[in-house]
């Protein structure tokens, strides 16, 4: 009984602050992801516009030179910054047909099991992306028609699966905390 009493005081002083670092990282992630999601929503324009423009210009003159580099890019950086937006507002697509017919305990840990693995994948992913850029930096690497260094956009990849990887985080974290205040 003693044990059971210690047990469940030191859960309630330890549930708060799992409640707060969860608050904490969901207002983080929503904040980091919308500024991408504004980001990614600059590039969508600069993408459109760029191809009209070469698109007219093509039919008057010469087009730029290097705009498949540059709408190439740009496809990248609107995917990866709009990654974790989407999972912040669950604009995705989940097919839980399987997961549904579980037991609600069962249910519960492998949505708590699939997002911490996600969230892993996101940050490795993250950390090999940031790991190249470094060394297409080092190297002098350049892009291929405009010759510009292309290590600062692989810096950005990172950071747009950095953000997805917080945003499951967040979720993980709010999965796993959910239920563990209220009463059975």
């Amino acid at each position: 009984m003693a044990l059971t009493r210690e047990h469940a005081a030191k859960e309630a002083c330890t549930a708060p602050a799992a409640e707060q670092l969860t608050l904490f990282l969901n207002r983080a992630s929503k904040s980091l992801n919308l500024f991408l999601a504004r980001l990614a929503c600059g590039c969508l324009l600069a993408m459109v516009l760029l191809t009209v423009a070469n698109a007219v210009l093509r039919a008057y003159r010469t087009p730029f030179a290097g705009t498949t580099e540059v709408v190439g890019w740009l496809t990248a950086l609107t995917t990866a910054f709009g990654l974790g937006y989407t999972q912040v507002t669950r604009g995705y697509v989940e097919i839980d047909s399987l997961v549904r017919r579980l037991p609600a305990p069962l249910q519960k840990s492998t949505r708590c099991a699939v997002l911490l693995a996600c969230a892993v994948f996101g940050a490795l992913v993250s950390f090999k992306l940031g790991a190249y850029a470094l060394t297409v930096c080092r190297n002098g690497n350049l892009s291929e028609t405009l010759q510009l260094p292309f290590y600062p956009l692989i810096f950005l990849l990172a950071l747009g699966f950095a953000a997805l990887a917080l945003a499951l985080l967040a979720d993980f974290l709010k999965e796993c905390l959910e239920g563990r205040a209220r009463p059975s």
